[in-house]
């Protein structure tokens, strides 16, 4: 192959080191002539501006300030502008100033000229003229402060630079400012001249270091092509590896040299590793290739069994599923029975509870009755005697009927006297009526009153009758149901202590016996479960040897690319020189 057609894509080394090298030279030349331009211009503007304030230092000492504040528009001819524009052109002489001139204002917003030293017809100003720039701009001056222009001021009458100082008068107050122009005609053509002088050096020093820079360039490509046909021979030269590269430059192309010298020992040491390894690679792909085939056997057979365990794990698993199953059932009806004696064995105990209270209320009861009875009796007797005095309204009611009967013929004996007396016993006969009316009333309601008390004592009779029977039902029936009600309680209390006893001992059984299935529960529950993770390992055993023998396969198939690889890498590493 022809080493001419072997060109770089775009741009080469060179170029690019020359076009890169060539900006940052200039950059920096650039950025060192601006730097020393600007000092240099600095320096003279600060000249210029410190030969300005001297200058209007010197004005403002030899001009009177009382003199200067009578000047006004109108004041060329007077004395004190004649004496001060005198002074003020000898300060411009001595100090080689362009320009002096005092301001005032009136106003505090226009500026006015006093004094002005300029000569000429076409630059001179009289007194009262307006001054171009406003008083905002020299108020700080106007207030005692100096003001210097640290630039260069482009004007009509020429490069300017400019300082501003305040006149006092006797009394200490600011009459009016001074302006000094320094002529900067000097600083501006040393300038231009500094402006040439450091484009001309950036110049040369472009030139001369592109000159070397191409030459030292230059130097080195022509080592980089030398390495570059060293390495484009290795390459080219049937992969003959046990070639050097000889340069003797003393510079880094000579470490690039060696080191390359170094790379090419280094892959000529890994192509012979490559080629030994190739050789064992294909005898160990011959030998895996047939334990593969061996393997592969086995592994179906330990499908085959892992398959049929599987089967059994499902068939225990569902055995024990169906025991759980049973087991669960057994536990639920144990703690429904457990369940069912406890509450009865506490229904129980409440009865036994209630039967007691029954007992006791009812002997309290019949001790109640027995009293009552007693008491009843006493009362009834008491009631029955106190009764028998109705007997007595009898006789009284017998007395009443005498002393009726007695009234009546007191009355009839009456009537019959009034009626022998007239006329005048006609009131006595009507009192007399009256008493025989009375006493026949009388008669009847006593009559009414013995008859009903005739009544009354068959009553009270007949309810002292009632009370002995009801006393005696007291006594013997009454008094024996209390006895027979307590003789009942005490044997229901008995039994039902008995039967609370049994089944307190019952719902204990129940307990043990749920204890005992829970146990059997978890143990077929574990039982069940490890044979499940049983299954699921013989499973996982199964897919893993199916994948084991897809997976023998796709090594087989591996091995037999391998074998091809070992074979082409055997040809590959042929075409080197080793």
């Amino acid at each position: 192959m022809d080493k001419s057609k072997n060109k770089v894509r775009r741009f080469g080394i060179q170029l690019k080191l020359s076009v890169l090298i060539g900006l940052l030279l200039l950059i920096v030349c650039v950025l060192m002539g601006l730097n020393v331009y600007s000092r240099v211009e600095e320096g003279m503007i600060d000249m210029g501006a410190q030969e300005a304030e001297m200058a209007a230092k010197m004005a403002v000492s030899v001009i009177d300030g009382d003199e200067l504040s009578t000047i006004r528009a109108g004041s060329g001819l007077s004395k004190e502008y004649q004496n001060t524009l005198k002074s003020l052109r000898k300060i411009q002489e001595t100090c080689g100033i362009a320009y002096i001139y005092t301001l005032y204002t009136d106003d505090k917003v226009t500026l006015h000229y006093g004094v002005d030293t300029d000569v000429s017809d076409d630059g001179h100003v009289h007194p009262g003229e307006v001054f171009e720039y406003e008083y905002s701009q020299y108020e700080s001056v106007f207030n005692g402060e100096t003001y210097v222009e640290k630039y260069i001021d482009h004007t009509e009458d020429g490069d300017l630079i400019s300082a501003y100082l305040p006149v006092y008068n006797s009394k200490g107050a600011v009459v009016g400012i001074l302006g000094c122009d320094y002529d900067a005609q000097f600083v501006q053509s040393e300038l231009n001249k500094v402006r040439r002088s450091i484009i001309l050096i950036t110049a040369i020093c472009l030139i001369v270091s592109f000159v070397v820079m191409n030459i030292v360039i230059s130097s080195i490509m022509r080592s980089l092509k030398k390495v570059n046909s060293k390495i484009y021979d290795i390459v080219h030269n049937e992969g003959d590896l046990t070639q050097k590269l000889d340069i003797h430059s003393g510079d880094e192309m000579e470490l690039i040299a060696v080191n390359v010298n170094k790379l090419l020992e280094h892959i000529r040491e890994i192509m012979l590793n490559i080629s030994h390894n190739s050789t064992q690679l294909g005898e160990s792909t011959v030998t895996v290739v047939q334990s593969l085939a061996s393997a592969k056997d086995s592994i179906a057979d330990v499908s085959a069994t892992m398959e049929e365990m599987s089967a059994a794990m499902e068939e225990t698993s569902s055995s024990l599923c169906q025991v759980n199953e049973a087991v669960t059932s057994i536990e639920d009806t144990v703690i429904s029975i457990a369940k069912r004696a406890s509450d009865e064995s506490a229904g129980a105990y409440d009865t036994s509870r209630r039967v007691m209270e029954i007992y006791n209320r009812a002997e309290s009861e019949r001790d109640d009755a027995k009293k009552q009875a007693k008491e009843m009796s006493q009362s009834v007797n008491e009631k029955i005697e106190s009764s028998k005095a109705v007997e007595k309204i009898d006789a009284l009611t017998d007395e009443i009927l005498n002393i009726t009967d007695q009234t009546s013929l007191l009355a009839l004996n009456a009537s019959i006297e009034a009626a022998r007396a007239g006329e005048a016993g006609r009131g006595f006969a009507v009192v007399a009526g009256e008493i025989g009316s009375l006493a026949s009333n009388s008669a009847k309601a006593a009559e009414e009153i013995q008859k009903v008390s005739q009544e009354v004592i068959e009553a009270v009779n007949a309810l002292a009758d009632e009370a002995e029977n009801m006393i005696k039902f007291m006594n013997d029936t009454a008094m024996a149901g209390y006895e027979k009600l307590l003789s009942n309680s005490k044997s229901y209390q008995n039994d039902v202590e008995h039967l609370s006893n049994t089944m307190q001992e019952f719902s204990a059984g129940s307990d043990e016996l749920r204890n005992t299935i829970s146990s059997i529960k978890d143990s077929v529950e574990a039982v069940n479960l490890a044979v499940e993770e049983s299954a699921k390992g013989i499973v996982n055993v199964t897919e893993v040897a199916s994948d084991m023998t897809e997976r023998m396969r796709m090594i087989n198939e591996e091995a037999d690319a391998n074998e091809k690889v070992a074979e082409q890498l055997s040809l590959e590493v042929g075409k080197f020189k080793l």
